[in-house]
């Protein structure tokens, strides 16, 4: 792209305009054809500047601008860079190139064609245009000439480490503890002392065998562990998906980033651990529902996370009516109208969920959600993620 924007004069430029303005009313005041000359040179400058400018702005070779971002995915809190190579014809003297950033991305330099980013706020962002900024060789005056387009980029979430075993508990925490199983299928279910789970991340989507179960289906491993046949309990193509649903309230605030956080931080263990996770929630106005293994497809649609409003009853209905193995859910002060849609649904096989309350932590609808089969921990929507997760799956089952 090329054309100036518009030239300008320096604070040099304006001085030496002045400075020829005052000579030439000395000289004459004085009649002085010496003075005249010197202040006829002294103006003559400031305009041999600007022609030169409108020249070379009017001549400028086209360019291009390739911007490299490290790393692929900006955080929250930490921090990244830009390179930028510009494309084309090659920089001219007396050049610099300088792009505009969003203030929240607190940028500062690395050098002339790089910058660091720390960005505060998760969402989308926009860079540039970057724009060249050029001189004369006496700093005359100046010009920017607009390069390359704008580009959009996205800041993810805040996340924490979730440890495995919190993982594991958070799926079976709501399994059914009553079916008939045997005594020696629910003791080697249950905890070891020191708090980890006997059975690993494999072989929370397990059940025992029924009249009728297909026989690919067993799960020999756990069926050596339990002493009887056991099968996967979700169809083969569920397989291993879990949902992540995030439903954030009205407000904007600390508790809600907290909440887009927890679930992030959920999805990512969950995708680390070898499971497929379906996230929902609501992002550019709409509800979005997307399945993937991928961390950064996950944290993209929680980086875009905003409040779902009318949305809310479309999105809790979604999970209740999943093939998925479980769900997951964060629910930032939920709205009373939720009442319908969780007494009519109810819950998977295995649901929990975190409802983050800055206000009133045991919010009415946690004791609805328990009543619909799930289990329900309330949080402030401050402090550790990891430490509100453990808290919510170490509550008895009964």
């Amino acid at each position: 792209m090329s054309g100036a924007t518009g030239v300008r004069v320096t604070a040099r430029g304006w001085g030496m305009l002045l400075v020829g303005a005052l000579l030439a009313a000395v000289a004459a005041a004085l009649q002085s054809l010496t003075t005249a000359r010197i202040a006829a040179v002294v103006l003559a400058i400031p305009v041999v500047a600007l022609l030169w400018a409108l020249v070379s702005s009017a001549f400028a070779s086209r360019r291009g601008l390739r911007r490299t971002l490290r790393p692929r995915g900006w955080q929250v809190d930490v921090g990244g860079s830009v390179e930028l190579t510009p494309t084309g014809a090659a920089l001219p003297p007396w050049s610099s190139l300088r792009e505009r950033v969003p203030a929240t991305l607190r940028r500062r330099g690395l050098g002339p064609y790089s910058y660091a980013v720390l960005p505060s706020q998760r969402g989308r962002h926009v860079l540039g245009p970057a724009v060249l900024v050029r001189s004369d060789p006496w700093a005359i005056v100046w010009w920017r000439t607009p390069i390359g387009d704008v580009a959009d980029v996205l800041v993810w979430p805040r996340t924490e480490h979730v440890d495995d075993a919190v993982v594991a508990r958070a799926l079976e925490a709501s399994a059914p503890r009553s079916h008939g199983l045997p005594q020696r299928t629910l003791e080697a279910s249950a905890p070891r002392s020191h708090g980890l789970p006997q059975r690993t991340l494999e072989d929370l989507t397990v059940r025992e065998y029924r009249r009728g179960d297909d026989l690919h289906r067993v799960h020999w491993r756990s069926t050596a562990r339990h002493g009887e046949l056991m099968v996967r309990h979700d169809e083969p193509t569920t397989t291993r998906v879990i949902d992540v649903l995030l439903l954030l309230g009205d407000e904007r605030d600390d508790a809600a980033e907290w909440a887009v956080s927890a679930a992030a931080s959920m999805a990512v263990a969950l995708l680390r651990g070898g499971y497929t996770v379906r996230v929902v929630t609501v992002a550019d106005g709409r509800l979005v529902d997307v399945t993937t293994t991928t961390v950064g497809d996950a944290l993209d649609l929680f980086a875009l996370a905003e409040p779902a409003a009318e949305h809310a009853a479309d999105a809790l209905r979604s999970v209740q009516r999943s093939t998925s193995a479980g769900v997951v859910a964060v629910l930032d002060r939920p709205a009373a109208s939720l009442d319908a849609s969780i007494a009519a649904g109810g819950a998977l096989r295995q649901s929990t969920a975190l409802v983050v309350d800055p206000v009133d932590p045991d919010n009415a609808l946690v004791g609805l959600l328990q009543h619909g089969g799930w289990v329900v921990g309330g949080c402030e929507g401050r402090g550790s993620i990891a430490e509100a997760w453990l808290a919510l799956t170490s509550v008895e089952v009964r």
